[in-house]
Parts: structure tokens; sequence; C-alpha cells
């Protein structure tokens, strides 16, 4: 086989579920944990993983979560009601990162498997991958990886280089895992585009994140407004307090900006993380406290409530893909206000559901708040039930967990 033809890109796959003769799989969501300040439950891989896992015994199949964890990782016990196992990683390191696993950790991870079994990895950019795809693929063992928006980080939206030494060791070793897969997951045409990018053999696949399960728990009920406009506009952001990922640096600048041109409305944050003191220390810093509030985490029906006294919800991400939170937000009625950088742009456009910010800066942040604060009553409840509809039409797990099978077969 010529280098010509090892070299050609795959094309990215467009899964549609259909219905078909069924037998038991056993399916194994394997994560890679980093060391991380937020909780499990602000965690989207976590929430990524069990929420599909959830489905899929729903609807008959076998499936666990395995967590491959250095013993030294402080973290709080998971709470999956699935199946859940904690694998230590005290093999080799290079430079603080695990680069291969103890054989007991394989034994104890591989225990059982045969020609039903289908390990997900959720995880990239990790010195790791490549030594745990190699054991599988010692065994016949197949295998599927979720990229979750990690090599976002290294090819920016505009398809420049962002970070050339990652870029260089992704394009040389990682590569030769993520090409090995049964399946790529890419979570948008975006980051399809980034994964070719850097491993041109791989088997893309274009599965979107969702924000309910169908199955499960039934579609949402149209929301109702309950809060006044009499505040309005408030903007609020719910997420991970990590600056640079989230663009909470933009944010903060961009409604400061905002305000000093005379903008009327609130910003509104809920968090994890250390980051918060930061944030508040840049929110002061720019003169905006008396109309920023910051707060800690919140989850559930909680976060929901507050939700409620919203008029959009905000995510400036420079990197991301298709957050989970904006999706959630999206089906209580919000509408969004997002970076394309989420991998959100196209859909929110089609359904009028909201406002992209393009070539983001601070300064497009505030026009974006700006031309926000126009939107009249009548305007925005069109582009609440826009924001509604969008998220029931691509965010719901019961199909894609569905779209998802059949790649493993």
């Amino acid at each position: 086989m010529g280098a010509n033809l090892l070299s050609r890109p795959r094309p990215v796959l467009r899964v549609v579920a259909s219905a078909g003769a069924r037998r038991r799989l056993d399916i194994r969501h394997v994560i890679i944990d980093d060391v991380s300040p937020h909780p499990s439950a602000a965690n989207g891989i976590h929430h990524v993983a069990g929420r599909i896992a959830r489905e899929q015994v729903a609807a008959g199949d076998d499936a666990r979560i395995i967590f491959l964890r250095q013993q030294d990782m402080a973290g709080e016990a998971e709470s999956f009601d699935l199946p859940t196992l904690i694998l230590p990683l005290d093999g080799p390191r290079i430079m603080g990162h695990p680069v291969a696993m103890v054989p007991e950790a394989v034994a104890a991870l591989t225990a059982g498997a045969g020609p039903d079994t289908i390990f997900h990895i959720h995880t990239a950019r990790q010195p790791l991958l490549l030594s745990l795809v190699r054991e599988l693929a010692r065994r016949n063992l197949a295998f599927g990886i979720t990229v979750h928006g990690r090599y976002s980080h290294v090819i920016d939206a505009r398809g420049r280089v962002a970070n050339w030494k990652s870029a260089l060791y992704l394009r040389l070793i990682e590569r030769r895992a993520i090409e090995r897969a049964r399946f790529v997951q890419a979570v948008s045409q975006a980051e399809a585009d980034v994964i070719r990018r850097l491993a041109p053999r791989a088997r893309i696949c274009v599965i979107p994140n969702a924000a309910f399960s169908s199955a499960l728990d039934g579609a949402p009920p149209a929301p109702r407004r309950v809060a006044s406009f009499a505040a309005f506009p408030t903007f609020g952001f719910c997420g991970r307090y990590e600056i640079v990922h989230k663009g909470l640096d933009l944010l903060v600048e961009g409604f400061a900006l905002y305000r000093r041109e005379g903008g009327p409305g609130r910003l509104v944050l809920i968090g994890t993380g250390p980051a918060r003191d930061v944030i508040a220390a840049m929110v002061n810093t720019s003169g905006i406290a008396d109309a920023v509030d910051i707060h800690g985490p919140c989850f559930g029906a909680e976060k929901q409530r507050r939700m409620q006294d919203w008029d959009f919800f905000v995510q400036p991400s420079r990197f991301d893909g298709v957050p989970i939170a904006a999706l959630e937000a999206a089906l209580t009625g919000l509408p969004l206000i997002v970076s394309t950088e989420t991998g959100l742009a196209q859909a929110l456009q089609a359904a009028g559901a909201g406002i992209v910010i393009r070539n983001l800066t601070a300064a497009a942040v505030a026009l974006s708040f700006a031309e926000a604060a126009l939107v009249s009553p009548k305007a925005w409840s069109a582009m609440a039930a826009s924001a509604h509809d969008m998220a029931i039409a691509i965010g719901d797990w019961t199909p894609i967990a569905a779209s998802l099978r059949k790649l493993y077969l």
C-alpha cells in the first residue's frame, strides 16, 4: 500500500440510528482522570459518560464506568448509580504524566472481555492513551474514542496551530492511537475538522452532546417565562471557572466595556473552582462590582430555578465542544449568546435561538450584550421558544446512545 493512500483522510461519517437485531453488549466507559479542582458533578467528561451509560443500561446492554486515576489525586467518590471501577495508575511517568499501566490494572480493566465488549475511551491529548490502546489491540479488543474538545486547544477556530508542541506530539505519536480506533467521536463538524488535521486516517463520526433523555425522562415541556422584564437584561454564565478555557476574562472585560457605554443589566456567574477569587478581583478592578454577582456551585433543580431569573445564557469559550450547560440553558427557554468556538453557532443561527459572538474578543462580547439589550419582549419570547426547540431537536441522549451503539458494532 503506497504512502499516498496511507495519508488519505477518511470521510466523516454521520450516523443515524435504526432498529435492528440486538445482542447484549459489554460496554466499558474508560476515563483517564486528570487532577482537577472541580467536583465530579461539574466534570463534563464524567457527565457525558454517565448519561450515555444510563441510556445503554436502559436499552438492555451492560455498561460500566472505569476510572484510571493516580493514587495521589484528590477527588470525591463518584455516584453514578452504575457499576463503577477505579483503577490506580501506578506505572511509569514522564514529567508527572502516567505513560503506562501496571499489569494488575490492565488485567482488571480487561477481565472477562470478549467479542461483545467495547471499550469507549473518553480522553485525548493524554500520554497514557497510546499505551492503553496497545494493550487493548494486543488482546484484539475493540475500542472507540471520544475526544471531548481536547484538540481545540491545539488548533484554533480559524484553523491555525495554537500550540506547536502539542500539535507535533499529536501528529507524531497520539495519532497512532486515534487512527486505530473503531471510531472517533466528534461532537461538532468543527471538532471533526480539527481531528482530521491531526489524525487524517481516523474514522471520524459527528455525534453531539445532549441535555435530556426522552427514554428516561420524556421530552421536557415548553418553559414558561417567570422573570420580569423590569431588570432586563440579566446575563448568566454557569460552568467551571476556567478563565482561559471558558473565556471568562473576555466575559468580564466585555461586560465592563458594555456598561461603560451605558449598557443596562446585570451579569450573574455560577461555577466551581478556585478561580472564583481571581474573577472577583477582575470584576473589582473593572469597576463593575455593583452589577455582577459571582456564586459558587449550583446543580439540579436549584440551578434551573436560578436560571429562571436570567434573560440570556452567555458562554464566550475559547475552546469547547458543544457545552452541555448551554444546551441545558436552552432547554429551560434561555436564548444563548455563544462563541463560534462552542460548536453551537450553526445550530443557533439556523434556529434563531440567540446571538453568535464571532471573531472572539472582549469588544465582540460587548457588542453581543448591546445587541441583546435591544431585543424587544416579543422578539425575546420568540428567541426563547426557538432555543427550547433547538435543544429538543439536537439534545436528546436516547438517539445519541443508539447512534453510538451502531458504531460499537
